[in-house]
């Protein structure tokens, strides 16, 4: 017999701050990749107030390797410290970087941006298959990216029972990028493709996704709802 039902997970998946890369349009998917600008860092201090509403059932933030994702992980608990004292930790996982761009990584110029949608796209609309050369598929994406979120998901409920907080679900914040974030929530919601790829995420932006606490692993299609995309609000009514 299942667990009765509890609360509700919210995962938040948080683009990085603005870096170099993004202001020339350069194709930058490789590790580390290019640091924060000014503006950047400045955004990922704001992401501490963001969060704050988050914080009783926040114990960590994730991000991937890359170094902007670190950069603004990091602004973001030293806002959250700033705001509500210490408690919430700062951790780099493999597995969550960026789409990989392949041959056309280091390029700024249209037809380059082109050949990177066009196979964005693809995917949104049911070919997972499709790659740049040397780049990834959406399959390698996903079968890097939904392993984390697995044992994330994991480790927050194995929390959430020691401490006698299980009834009320954990908040998962994690650090990423952009194309990977759309991807990984469309698999993770199962919206709309098209609507993912008309609603790109602007620097520090976030989609934030709910589930019940005992919806299984956390990386099966389809097993979260969309509760937030950017500005755009669809969070679900409680049940």
């Amino acid at each position: 017999m299942g667990r009765a039902h509890r609360g509700r997970d919210r995962l938040i998946l948080i683009r990085h701050g603005q870096t170099h890369a993004n202001i020339a349009r350069i194709l930058d998917t490789a590790l580390p990749g290019a640091p924060l600008t000014d503006q950047g860092i400045i955004q990922s201090r704001r992401l501490g107030r963001v969060l704050l509403p988050s914080w009783d059932r926040l114990t960590e933030i994730v991000t991937s390797h890359a170094l902007r994702a670190r950069q603004t992980g990091a602004g973001a608990v030293a806002g959250l410290h700033h705001l509500a004292g210490p408690g919430v930790r700062l951790r780099h996982e493999a597995g969550l970087h960026e789409v990989q761009a392949g041959e056309i990584e280091g390029r700024s110029d249209f037809d380059a941006h082109r050949r990177f949608m066009e196979v964005f796209h693809a995917w949104l609309h049911g070919d997972a298959a499709a790659k740049i050369p040397d780049g990834e598929s959406a399959d390698d994406v996903l079968s890097r990216y939904l392993p984390v979120l697995r044992k994330l998901v994991a480790e927050g409920h194995d929390s959430a029972d020691a401490a006698g907080s299980a009834d009320a679900g954990r908040n998962i914040a994690v650090v990423s990028h952009g194309a990977a974030i759309r991807l990984i929530a469309q698999h993770l919601s199962g919206i709309d493709g098209q609507f993912v790829f008309d609603n790109p995420l602007p620097n520090a932006a976030r989609v934030e996704l709910v589930r019940d606490v005992d919806a299984g692993d956390g990386d099966e299609v389809g097993s979260w709802t969309l509760a937030r995309w950017g500005e755009l609000h669809h969070e679900p009514e409680e049940q």
